[in-house]
């Protein structure tokens, strides 16, 4: 039990939450573990549960008439997600598919709402992020209306680096389980014009690609690709 505690302190939702109210909210949190490319939950799905993510990568995606999947947001170590079933109960509005074997906590609705009803903070925590994913949201629709290809996959890549890179001597660097498709589905591109892309953008050394590694070297030249 107290790893789990451990673990929801780390959580910004749970972030002022005391000992006791930790405890509780640990009791009703249920672990699972996910295995590479399984389905979480499927658009349209009965949303009943905000998940948490212990270890891991998680994809939220959308896919058109055509079968063509667009990546929303990926969601790491003590990301949260599903939040929105909470307060309405309504379908899941996404696919989230594990993108690598990955550990979660999985709290039901009903649980949740007698946690909200003993400690408001908890509530208050979800309206801020709700804002901030809302701010995220109008950004990546930005991004998919002015920005050129070039700034696409400049924007794709900082905000990865930034999520889940890791600093070395060289600038930040990527251990990707993406896919290249998965990328330009980030990106809302092809995968051909995405991988062109990115080997322009080695040309021109901000970056060193050595297969599923990326080495970010001159974020100020990506950086330049998204001012609009």
């Amino acid at each position: 039990m107290s790893s789990k505690i451990d673990h929801l302190k780390k959580i910004p939702l749970f972030a002022s939450l005391t000992d006791e109210n930790l405890d509780e909210v640990s009791q009703i949190a249920s672990e699972k573990t996910y295995r590479k490319n399984q389905v979480i939950f499927d658009q349209g799905d009965t949303g009943n549960s905000l998940i948490v993510i212990k270890s891991g990568l998680v994809k939220i995606s959308l896919v058109d008439s055509n079968n063509h999947e667009f990546i929303i947001k990926t969601f790491s170590q003590n990301d949260f997600f599903g939040e929105m079933s909470l307060l309405d109960s309504g379908p899941r509005c996404a696919t989230a598919t594990a993108v690598e074997e990955t550990r979660v906590l999985i709290i039901f609705r009903d649980d949740f709402v007698r946690l909200i009803q003993k400690s408001p903070s908890v509530a208050m925590n979800m309206l801020t992020e709700l804002a901030e994913r809302l701010r995220t949201t109008t950004d990546n629709i930005s991004n998919l209306t002015f920005y050129d290809a070039y700034g696409k996959v400049a924007r794709c890549l900082l905000d990865l680096a930034h999520k889940i890179g890791q600093e070395d001597e060289k600038g930040r660097v990527l251990h990707l389980t993406l896919s290249r498709q998965e990328l330009a589905n980030m990106a809302g591109l092809s995968r051909e014009t995405f991988t062109r892309i990115l080997k322009e953008f080695q040309i021109r050394g901000c970056l060193e690609v050595k297969g599923k590694k990326i080495q970010i070297r001159d974020e100020k030249v990506l950086r330049r690709e998204i001012l609009i």
